[in-house]
């Protein structure tokens, strides 16, 4: 059996305060890392968008990729067995478009953070702003409870009702927004959604905390082996 290729979708980075000559689009190490250390290949996806100016926040991307970009954007989607959509202050329409290609192909995704939030936008839905920044905590050590449904794909992994996860995100999802486009897996103790899935597919993922700042824990182990296991390529 040959290993799976993993498309991690590069983020546009914002260079504005940094003393940088150079634009670029980022792929956080820790999570190239899980992916090899979990027997996958690693490739980057970049934007097939023919600019270099995009969205600057996770809000709303105004523009619409043609369809000489999106058909770019397949040939590269098709080419991967797997498709992991990074965290990050920004979201630009081609990630939401990588989503949705993705998903109708079934092809597994599996989003953290930001991902997360691109993948309820290729269902059909989207997130909102948390006005009262209670769950933006830029700390790699701070940690909250979050609540695990039984009967989904995170409980099976992990076996227990609560966790502790980190918290860095401004966008959040309610029960209400999720719930009619995909199942939810966790809540926070305060009632916001944590995770879902989406049953009829292969792997469909998305997680609001990082499990790339969490790599020595349970549930990263678990969930990106099992992400793996699903892109494995099946050799007659």
């Amino acid at each position: 059996m040959s290993k799976p290729i993993i498309g991690i979708v590069g983020k546009t980075t914002d260079n504005k305060n940094q003393y940088d000559i150079w634009n670029r689009m980022d792929i956080i190490d820790e999570i190239r890392y899980l992916v090899v250390e979990n027997g996958g290949i690693p490739i980057s996806i970049l934007p097939t968008d023919k600019t270099m100016k995009f969205n600057d926040n996770d809000i709303c991307d105004p523009k619409e990729l043609t369809e000489e970009e999106k058909n770019d954007l397949y040939e590269v989607i098709t080419k991967c067995d797997g498709i992991i959509l990074q965290g990050g202050m920004y979201s630009c329409k081609y990630e939401i478009e990588i989503a949705k290609k993705a998903i109708e192909l079934d092809i597994p995704v599996f989003g953290i953070c930001a991902g997360f939030n691109n993948i309820l936008r290729a269902l059909g839905t989207d997130v909102i702003l948390d006005e009262t920044k209670s769950h933006d905590k830029y700390d790699v050590n701070f940690r909250h409870k979050i609540n695990i449904q039984k009967d989904t794909v995170l409980y099976n992994l992990v076996q227990e009702e609560t966790i502790e996860v980190n918290s860095i995100h401004s966008m959040i999802a309610t029960k209400e927004i999720v719930e009619p486009f995909a199942k939810i897996s966790s809540f926070s103790e305060d009632g916001l959604v944590e995770s879902f899935e989406v049953n009829d597919k292969r792997f469909v993922v998305g997680v609001k905390w990082h499990p790339e700042l969490m790599m020595d824990t349970k549930v990263t182990k678990e969930i990106f082996n099992i992400f793996i296991r699903k892109c494995e390529k099946k050799e007659n």
